[in-house]
C-alpha cells in the first residue's frame, strides 16, 4: 500500500513565468534557442500589422500525421535509417494523460517513455523515477537513444526490442511531424496506414486594436525593479488577450464593465493568424526570422501540449493543476530586442 508524500509547496504548487530580454544580434542567440528547444507544439498565433504572416506561415508549416504503431517500429533499423537520421521526426502518443497512463514520444532522436509503476517494473529496461507524480516512486521516465544504441548486433537492441514487444506490445495511436532538418517544413512520411492532417488555420482582422507601446526600460535593461516586473506583466497580459481578440484589446469594451486597460495605448490595424496542428519548433524558427527580417513590430504566442513528457531542453513535464508549458514572444526588429515570456505549470523541471 502505497502512502502519499505532499511535495514542497514553495517548489512545486506554483506557476512560473520567465521573463528574458534578448539582443536579435546577440551571438548568444537567446530567443532563438528557446524557441528550437521546445519540441511538442500543439499552436501558434502572430500578432502584426503585415498581411502577409498567412502566406508567411504557410511556406513552412504544414501537414503532419496521424498513425498508428508499435513501439517496436521504432527501433526498427530501416526505420531509423529512413526517418531518424535523414530528418527530424517528433511523435506524440495521442488521447493519453501524462498524469494517469503511459505516454510514449520522439523528440528527434530520443524514444521517451514516462510510465507507471506497473508497466516500468514489468518493463525490466533502466529508467530514472519521475520528479512530479502524486506519489513517490508512482512514475518513471525511460529514454531510448535511437542512434547510437540501435545496432541490432548489440545486446542492448536485443534487450530493448524484446522487453517492448514483451511488455509494451499494443499498437499506439501517434500524431507524428516528419520534418525538414533545415528549414523545419514537412517531409513525406511513408509509412502504410498514416492519415495525413492539415493544420487549422484561422485568420482575423482587427481595426483600430489598442496595442501598447513597449516601454523603454524592458527593451534597454535586464535589471528587474517593481516598475520592470509590472511593465513585463502587462505585457504578458496583453499578449495573451491579443491572441484570443478580447474586447478590452480591440478597443470594443464598455469602460464601465471592463477592469481591464491597455496601457498606453496606440490605435493600430492589427491581424491575428492562429495555426493549429502538430508544429515544427524549426518551422516556427524560420517563420519568426523572416518576420523580423521585414523590420516591423509583431508579437508571438506558442502553446506546448499539456501531456507531452518534455518541455524546453528535455525538461521533465507533468501535470498537476495544469500542464502548462507556452511561451510568447514581442520583437521589436528596429531597436534589435526580442522580450521572451516562458510559462512553466508547477510540475515542470524547466521552472
Amino acid at each position: 500500500m502505497s502512502s502519499h508524500i505532499p511535495l514542497p509547496k514553495e517548489k512545486h504548487n506554483k506557476s512560473k513565468l520567465f521573463v528574458t530580454r534578448s539582443h536579435l544580434l546577440s551571438k548568444k542567440h537567446e530567443h532563438s534557442k528557446l524557441i528550437q528547444t521546445h519540441p511538442f507544439n500543439h499552436q501558434i498565433t502572430i500578432i502584426s500589422q503585415s498581411t502577409t504572416v498567412r502566406e508567411t506561415l504557410a511556406k513552412y508549416i504544414g501537414p503532419y500525421y496521424n498513425v498508428t504503431l508499435k513501439l517496436s517500429d521504432f527501433i526498427d533499423p530501416a526505420f531509423i535509417s529512413n526517418y531518424i537520421k535523414r530528418n527530424t521526426l517528433i511523435a506524440l502518443s495521442s488521447n493519453r494523460y501524462i498524469d494517469a497512463d503511459d505516454v510514449f514520444a520522439i523528440d528527434g532522436q530520443k524514444l521517451i517513455l514516462s510510465v507507471g509503476k506497473d508497466t516500468y517494473e514489468t518493463l525490466g529496461l533502466v529508467g530514472k523515477s519521475a520528479q512530479f507524480p502524486v506519489e513517490r516512486g508512482s512514475r518513471f521516465v525511460v529514454e531510448i537513444d535511437l542512434l547510437d544504441c540501435m545496432d541490432p548486433a548489440k545486446k542492448y537492441y536485443q534487450r530493448v526490442h524484446n522487453r517492448l514487444n514483451a511488455v509494451l506490445n499494443e499498437p499506439v495511436e501517434f500524431l507524428v511531424g516528419y520534418f525538414d532538418k533545415n528549414t523545419g517544413t514537412p517531409v513525406t512520411f511513408d509509412i502504410p496506414g498514416a492519415t495525413i492532417v492539415t493544420p487549422q488555420v484561422d485568420t482575423r482582422s482587427v481595426p483600430n486594436m489598442l496595442v501598447p507601446n513597449v516601454p523603454e526600460c524592458l527593451i534597454s535593461t535586464n535589471e528587474q525593479t517593481d516598475t520592470w516586473t509590472e511593465h513585463a506583466h502587462e505585457l504578458f497580459e496583453w499578449i495573451g488577450l491579443a491572441t484570443s481578440c478580447s474586447q478590452a484589446v480591440a478597443g470594443t469594451s464598455d469602460e464601465q464593465t471592463s477592469a481591464y486597460t491597455v496601457p498606453e495605448p496606440t490605435s493600430k490595424d492589427m491581424h491575428i493568424v492562429t495555426v493549429r496542428g502538430l508544429l515544427s519548433a524549426t518551422a516556427i524558427h524560420s517563420v519568426i526570422n523572416e518576420l523580423v527580417a521585414a523590420h516591423t513590430e509583431f508579437y508571438v504566442c506558442v502553446w506546448g501540449f499539456d501531456d507531452a513528457p518534455v518541455s524546453w531542453n528535455s525538461s521533465e513535464h507533468n501535470f498537476y493543476v495544469s500542464g502548462e508549458n507556452m511561451y510568447a514572444q514581442a520583437y521589436v526588429p528596429h531597436k534589435n530586442c526580442c522580450l521572451s515570456f516562458q510559462a512553466c505549470g508547477p510540475w515542470d523541471a524547466f521552472s
